[in-house]
């Protein structure tokens, strides 16, 4: 169920070490038709209490907003993307759908934009895997479903890889997502990007539960 007036938020960056990715195409296992894109951030524990930080204002905002539109009834709250490692470390679960189908029946797919520590493009031939180092922008997406309670994901929107590991944007800006040259990984070939993207897409997908609290 969307929530009422349901505005989409700002992007936020946070860098880390991949543990699970599917950035070269997405994870179709649970999704035959359009697959999921996926990156699963290990972060220390003060980059994810940043980020928690945050979100608990837009969370809380949100949150406000169903009950509002839902007087009278408690609303539980979903599990969250976070997952806490026993070395002290932080999982954070991002992720976004690779496409879906609308209403009248049409269907639409969604790439996600990856460059090099340069912010050149990425070639298509490098395999991005677990281990590389990366600066990931994502938004925060706000969700209600009766079933599941309230809950947010983090949608996957573009990935600037730092080092990458054994192995690895698109034609968009990567100075639209925070990203600007670092030392590290820089692709062979590829334009340096100069285009002004623009995030704003036809967002349509229902957002899929992670793990973990505030």
């Amino acid at each position: 169920m969307s929530i009422p007036s349901r505005k989409k938020h700002d992007i936020i960056k946070l860098k880390g070490t991949a543990k699970y990715c599917h950035l070269n195409e997405p994870n179709k296992r649970f999704n035959a038709e359009f697959g999921v894109w996926s990156c699963d951030l290990v972060v220390s524990s003060e980059q994810a209490e940043v980020l928690k930080q945050t979100l608990r204002p837009l969370f809380e905002e949100e949150l406000q907003k169903v009950q509002d539109a839902n007087p009278g009834k408690e609303i539980k709250q979903a599990q969250k993307p976070f997952d806490e490692q026993s070395d002290g470390t932080t999982l954070v679960k991002i992720k976004r759908k690779g496409g879906g189908r609308r209403a009248d029946g049409t269907t639409y797919t969604l790439s996600i934009a990856l460059y090099d520590s340069a912010g050149k493009p990425l070639p298509e031939d490098v395999q991005i895997w677990g281990g590389s180092k990366m600066n990931v922008a994502f938004r925060p997406n706000f969700w209600y479903s009766a079933a599941l309670g309230f809950g947010v994901s983090l949608d996957l929107e573009a990935v600037q890889v730092i080092e990458l590991a054994n192995g690895g944007v698109s034609n968009v800006a990567a100075e639209a997502f925070g990203f600007t040259e670092e030392e590290g990984f820089v692709a062979n070939g590829g334009e340096t990007l100069d285009a002004v993207f623009s995030a704003e897409d036809n967002q349509e997908e229902q957002a899929t539960v992670t793990t973990a609290d505030f």
